[in-house]
């Protein structure tokens, strides 16, 4: 999301640089990252609205097309997530034994903590379960468990505090994202029997929904938090490549990547050895989150060339992608609303036509995006603007939940 996932304006430090102590030189700015997430921020937007608007018998998840589309719109978290992930590794300066520069890397780990707090608190707001604080004793017992509910902004802010434990911990980016493999794999291969386990008997709502979807959460650590560390070796990748052929190395790579993987995940998925107990395929299967993260490469190789057409773009894409969070909020809250106050689909949930479905997804793309650009405008060219906005935001909200 918004400093979650912006990558790349990147500092490279030569040996030069660290043995006189000056300030790491800042490398240009990878923008094909910026156009996958901006591609993926509008692929999520449009699946939102179509999804919450257009009425099952227009658009039905069990018959071709709209079954490649329902599993397209299950590959934007994981390209969210992995871009979230190499983001991490650009961001620390290390010295020559591949500690972490001054004190540079604390402020740093500081500060990403307490973004990754900031992303999980945003979560639960917006679907804060009462009009106002004094009324949460009077909360029903649904109204709790659909706010204990993990969404992918929870998810973010509790993977990014892992992801920046292991970058604390470790002495070089090679490391890291060894490590950060490792411990996707992990988090891959035992999802089935996660799952398995009832959390609730022995831990309280809050923290069981976090761990699978038996509490209705719609994002886990087991498996979604791996492509946040599957991300830590893309950004390692990128780091490694010479800046010149960073261009051509990563689409090439990824697209092979993918292949192989979701390979992989295809072949398990048909394979009549049975390693795992009973589970539900597609929220905890270690062959499916291959599939989604092979094809999600691919996806990322695909548009990496796609990319190349639109080089005169690539300022807006920085521009939006620096909104990652924005976009996702805003569109949210247009389509659902808060608990203050309504959104459109709280009176056309589910039952519009697909034309129509469609004009309004475009719509609500197109105001989300137009202002968050006009947003980043006059927060760059006015810091009366931009203290001003978080100073209004802060005292709304006191509003909300006092009065």
């Amino acid at each position: 999301m918004d400093k979650l996932s912006s990558p790349l304006q990147h500092t490279r430090s030569t040996p030069s640089d660290t043995a006189s102590g000056t300030t790491p030189r800042t490398a240009p700015r990878f923008y094909i990252l910026d156009f996958v997430r901006l591609v993926a921020m509008i692929l999520m937007m449009q699946g939102h609205t179509l999804d919450a608007l257009v009425s099952p018998t227009h658009l039905n998840i069990a018959e071709f097309p709209w079954s490649v589309w329902h599993f397209l719109r299950g590959l934007t978290a994981p390209i969210f997530l992995m871009l979230s992930g190499a983001v991490q590794v650009f961001a620390n300066k290390r010295d020559g034994l591949g500690g972490v520069v001054g004190s540079i890397g604390s402020e740093h780990y500081w500060k990403q903590l307490r973004w990754a707090l900031t992303l999980i608190g945003i979560g639960y707001l917006l679907v804060f379960p009462a009009n106002r604080l004094r009324d949460l004793p009077f909360v029903s017992p649904e109204g709790w468990y659909f706010f204990f509910q993990v969404n992918i902004l929870q998810l973010s802010g509790l993977t990014l505090i892992g992801v920046m434990t292991v970058m604390r911990y470790t002495r070089s980016s090679g490391q890291f994202a060894r490590i950060s493999m490792v411990i996707g794999v992990v988090l891959m291969l035992v999802s089935p029997l996660v799952h398995q386990i009832q959390w609730s008997d022995f831990l309280h709502q809050s923290l069981a929904s976090y761990l699978t979807a038996h509490h209705g959460s719609l994002f886990f650590v087991f498996p979604y938090s791996a492509y946040m560390f599957f991300g830590v070796s893309i950004g390692a990748l990128l780091q490694a490549t010479d800046i010149a052929q960073r261009e051509h190395v990563f689409p090439r790579v990824m697209f092979r990547w993918g292949i192989i993987i979701a390979g992989l995940g295809l072949i398990g998925t048909y394979s009549p050895v049975v390693v795992y107990p009973p589970h539900d395929y597609y929220l905890a299967s270690p062959h499916f989150v291959m599939l989604r993260l092979g094809c999600a490469l691919v996806l990322m190789s695909g548009l990496s060339y796609l990319y190349r057409f639109s080089r005169a773009l690539e300022q807006y894409y920085s521009r939006l992608g620096k909104k990652s969070l924005y976009i996702y909020t805003a569109h949210l809250i247009l389509l659902f609303g808060t608990p203050w106050f309504g959104g459109i689909a709280r009176t056309l949930y589910r039952s519009l036509d697909l034309p129509t479905g469609i004009a309004f997804a475009l719509g609500v793309i197109t105001l989300t995006l137009s202002s968050a650009y006009f947003l980043d405008y006059y927060q760059r060219h006015s810091s009366t603007v931009r203290h001003g906005l978080r100073l209004s935001l802060t005292v709304m909200l006191l509003y909300a939940l006092l009065v």
